[in-house]
């Protein structure tokens, strides 16, 4: 007889958006939304009242996180079945949550965030399990996209004979190369995580943004030309992008002229997210060039 806790949990989810299904004491199927049934492919007649739910998730019998969840399952048991993808849900006592990749799921695969609740009595008696589902392909995606830009992104800038920093959306270093290390006389190391970024260039003022930084914060035209007293103007290369120069006493021996671009760096919705600056010395040119 299915206990009156579980069918007042159903009551309450009829009709919810969220894809769910619960399950009780004894891992059978009592309820299946009809988002789940949209979802996964599967309509509930098939599968209330069995103890199929791993029919959705894995080409095989195994448990599902309610499963789990209903018999109080140890971390180890967890951590066999979900390998460091688990956590305690939040605000929910013996509840858990995950991500996942189910290539079989709904027959194309996707990637879900899950979490499982026990459901208990009036005698605070698990009665069964409660388990949702997201679909945060999408998202995923997204954050791999993004993983491989920043991986490009690192390996070009670290490689480049140019000198070269980026910054993020906070105006911190994230990137520093070698070539800037050799022109400004300041590690990598000193500059990673950092938003002082004019120490490295300015290192006699109080404080001043470089020109990367102005771009972050959304600077015009007449700002930064203002900034650099008319040597500065926008690429005709790149979009949204200045160049300027300026001069630098404290870089070798009697001061460099420096030739330096900044580009802001946008993700997938347009947003600035950062901004490249590269830095070419102009000291060896002669003085009427700069």
């Amino acid at each position: 007889m299915t206990d009156a806790a579980l069918l007042d949990a159903a009551r309450i989810l009829d009709g919810s958006p969220v894809p769910t299904f619960v399950i009780d004491s004894s891992h059978v199927i009592v309820y299946w939304n009809d988002a789940l049934a949209r979802m996964s492919g599967i309509p509930a007649a098939e599968v209330l009242g069995t103890h199929h739910q791993w029919r959705a998730f894995y080409p095989a019998h195994r448990p599902v996180l309610a499963d789990l969840v209903v018999d109080g399952a140890p971390r180890d048991l967890l951590e066999k079945f979900y390998r460091g993808k688990y956590r305690p849900t939040e605000h929910c006592d013996g509840g858990w949550e995950s991500e996942d990749f189910f290539p079989h799921f709904a027959g194309e695969g996707c990637w879900l965030a899950f979490s499982a609740a026990p459901i208990r009595n009036a005698d605070g008696k698990v009665v069964g399990c409660v388990e949702t589902l997201q679909d945060i392909t999408e998202r995923k995606e997204a954050e791999l996209h993004r993983r491989e830009a920043e991986r490009q992104l690192s390996e070009i800038v670290a490689g480049s004979p140019v000198a070269t920093f980026v910054i993020d959306n906070h105006c911190r270093v994230t990137h520093w190369n070698r070539a800037c290390e050799a022109l400004t006389g300041v590690m990598a190391s000193e500059m990673m995580g950092k938003s002082e970024i004019w120490r490295a260039f300015y290192p006699y003022e109080t404080r001043r943004v470089v020109l990367a930084e102005m771009l972050v914060r959304g600077a015009g035209a007449a700002e930064v030309s203002d900034r650099y007293t008319g040597h500065a103007q926008p690429s005709a290369l790149v979009p949204g992008a200045f160049e300027a120069k300026d001069f630098f006493p404290t870089f070798g021996e009697g001061g460099k002229w420096l030739h330096f671009m900044a580009a802001p760096l946008h993700n997938l919705r347009g947003q600035t997210v950062g901004a490249i600056e590269t830095l070419v010395d102009l000291s060896a040119r002669a003085p009427e060039s700069h």
